[in-house]
This record gives C-alpha cells, sequence and structure tokens, in this order.
C-alpha cells in the first residue's frame, strides 16, 4: 500500500516537473498590410490596358546545307547561350576542311618560296603576283571550309526557349531555311496606346508600373520606357507606346497576355508626401500613429496627417517612406515589438504578392 502511494507521488512529482519545463509557444497574430505610396504617383497616375509580347523573337537557320542528324524539336525546351540546338552531317565538310587545308599549306610554301625569289630578283614581278593570288585564294577557301564546318552546328545566339520548330530530324535542309523559332524571355515588351495629350506629358521624370493579375495575386514590376510612337493612330487618336520589364520570379508569363501599364506623372507639388489606408491610422494620446512592418516585428510610428482621400487612403506629410509596409487592420490590438506574420490571400495592395 505504501509503495503504491509512493509511485504515485513520484508520478505526480515527474508531471509537475515536466509541465515546469514546457514553454507555450506564443502564437503570431496574422495582419493585413499595405505598401506605402508616394502620393505623386497616386494622385497624377494613368492606367492603360495593355498586352505582353516576347521582346526578342528570331528564327534560326544554318548558313549551310545538309541532312539533320540531331535536332532539339522539343518545343518549350531551355536552351542556354551557345548551346547546340540542331547538328548537320558534317563528313563532307570535314574532308573539305582537310583539302583546303592542303592547297593552303602548298600555296603558302610557293608564296615564301617565290617572295624570296623576288628578292633576289630571280623573278618577275608579274610571276610573283600570280603565285601571291593563288596564295591568298587558297588562304580565303581554307577559311571557309573552317567556317562551313563550324557552321554544321546551330547555336543559341542568347539564353531563351524553343517556340517553333520548323523541320523534322534527318531531313535536308538548305542555308537560310528556318529551323526553329526561339524566344527571348528574359525581358518583356508590355504594349499599349496612349491617348495625345497624355503623351505629350511625358518626360524623363515619368515613371511606368505593369500590373498583371494571375488567380487571387496581383504584381506590381517596375517597366522602362522602350519606345513612343511619333505618329498616332487616326481611329484611336492615341500613340503606341512600348515599355519593357524584366521577367519576373515566380509568375509565368506567356505573349499575348492582357496586362496594365500604368504611368505616373510627375508633380512638384505632391513631392515627398505619401498615402496610407485610412483603417492603418490610429490614436495615441493626442498623436496620430501607425504600425510599420519590419522583419517580422511591428514599431510605432507617430505621423503627421493630410487630407482623406476618395479612395479610402490618407495623406501622410510626414513620418514615412514610400515603399515602406504599415499594418492596415486590428491596429489596435498589437504591441511594440510584437511579432506578426502577414496574413496571406487577399489585398491587392500587397503589391507582388512580395510581402
Amino acid at each position: 500500500m505504501r509503495k503504491g502511494k509512493l509511485f504515485l507521488f513520484l508520478s505526480f512529482a515527474v508531471l509537475v516537473g515536466c509541465n515546469e519545463n514546457i514553454q507555450v509557444k506564443k502564437k503570431e497574430r496574422s495582419v493585413k498590410v499595405a505598401k506605402v505610396e508616394s502620393l505623386d504617383k497616386t494622385m497624377n497616375k494613368l492606367t492603360l490596358p495593355a498586352t505582353i509580347n516576347e521582346r526578342r523573337r528570331v528564327d534560326l537557320a544554318f548558313r549551310v546545307g545538309g541532312p539533320l542528324i540531331n535536332l532539339n524539336n522539343i518545343i518549350g525546351s531551355y536552351v542556354e547561350k551557345g548551346q547546340i540546338i540542331a547538328h548537320i552531317d558534317n563528313r563532307d565538310f570535314i574532308v573539305g576542311l582537310s583539302k583546303a587545308e592542303s592547297n593552303y599549306k602548298l600555296a603558302e610554301a610557293e608564296y615564301n618560296r617565290y617572295k624570296m625569289l623576288l628578292s633576289q630578283e630571280s623573278v618577275s614581278k608579274s610571276l610573283f603576283d600570280k603565285i601571291e593570288a593563288q596564295y591568298i585564294l587558297a588562304k580565303g577557301n581554307y577559311e571557309d571550309a573552317k567556317n562551313a564546318l563550324e557552321d554544321t552546328q546551330l547555336k543559341a545566339p542568347f539564353t531563351g526557349y524553343i517556340d517553333m520548330v520548323y523541320v523534322e530530324n534527318y531531313e535536308k535542309v538548305n542555308p537560310g531555311q528556318p529551323i526553329v523559332s526561339f524566344l527571348d524571355l528574359s525581358t518583356y515588351k508590355v504594349n499599349a496606346w496612349i491617348s495625345v495629350n497624355d503623351a505629350r506629358s511625358i518626360d524623363v521624370n515619368t515613371s511606368f508600373s505593369c500590373v498583371i493579375s494571375d488567380k487571387d495575386s496581383t504584381y506590381h514590376i517596375n517597366a522602362k520606357l522602350l519606345e513612343l510612337g511619333s505618329k498616332s493612330n487616326f481611329t484611336k487618336q492615341s500613340y503606341p507606346i512600348s515599355t519593357v520589364i524584366e521577367a519576373p520570379k515566380g509568375v509565368k508569363l506567356r505573349a499575348g497576355m492582357t496586362a496594365q501599364l500604368q504611368v505616373y506623372k510627375s508633380n512638384d507639388n505632391n513631392s515627398g508626401l505619401c498615402v496610407v489606408p485610412v483603417t492603418s491610422v490610429f490614436s495615441k494620446g493626442e498623436k496620430s500613429c501607425v504600425w510599420v512592418l519590419n522583419n517580422s516585428k511591428v514599431t510605432k510610428r507617430m505621423v503627421d496627417l493630410g487630407q482623406i482621400l476618395s479612395t479610402d487612403e490618407i495623406v501622410v506629410k510626414k513620418g514615412l517612406k514610400e515603399s515602406e509596409v504599415v499594418i492596415t487592420a486590428g491596429v489596435n490590438y498589437l504591441q511594440e515589438g510584437e511579432k506578426v506574420k502577414i496574413y496571406k490571400g487577399f489585398s491587392s495592395t500587397n503589391k507582388g504578392n512580395q510581402l
């Protein structure tokens, strides 16, 4: 009986000791966020419907002809610069190079011999000129044969993807005949039309952004002006405009996709001012504050506010910088230095789903 009581006491002591060592991990609060935007961009933003196209597309062909013996005919294949895409049977070209090399060496030896004889005035200048011409011809034929052998390999001129294949393996192809269509997908063109009046306002201070929607996510990608047409379309009364974007990581772009091209026109009066969602602002005493997110922790920041906009955003005169991240919901329940995690699957203000 005493042993049973002793066993129960020891078991209870062990459980108490274990509970003392267990640390309850505090669950991180999920928060909604938004990037701080420039008022200049918000007030002077022009949105244009646009399409995405590959920036560079070329048809690759051999400089020489012959039967194909090796062809990468898989559409969509990724090929690095310098990698072989197709190969022509090179046996005849090897033989041709060997003959050209032999003729070149003989002509070179003959040329050197007659050059020495000419210096000794043992041969006429006209005969030497004839030998020299034969040497130059043989040298040119040798270089051509080397190039022809090298040209039996069709190499990628840049890193890209095979878009179309025009021939079959083992087919005899001619010089200049298109073999594959090759795409450079490291950058894309974003094409749109801009009105005559809006086109006049574009200058060196104008910035651009491409907006792409993919399922529940919206991506904002910085764009650079590539060209602005100088001739308007009569029916549209607008100019063609093209910008270029780099391929974003984690986003699959395809030629022909629809997008939006946002044009941000400069306005010095709004320089330095920012906007945030109204819901991100809370009061602490007589001060207006926001929670700034950095390295998964929140920090309280006092701000000077301006007017409320029709977009449910408020102007921040002082205290924030463009591209900082603020909390937009549940701001009254957070504490200084609290660790949080971003709530996924919402918010068009979470640009690019990169937060």
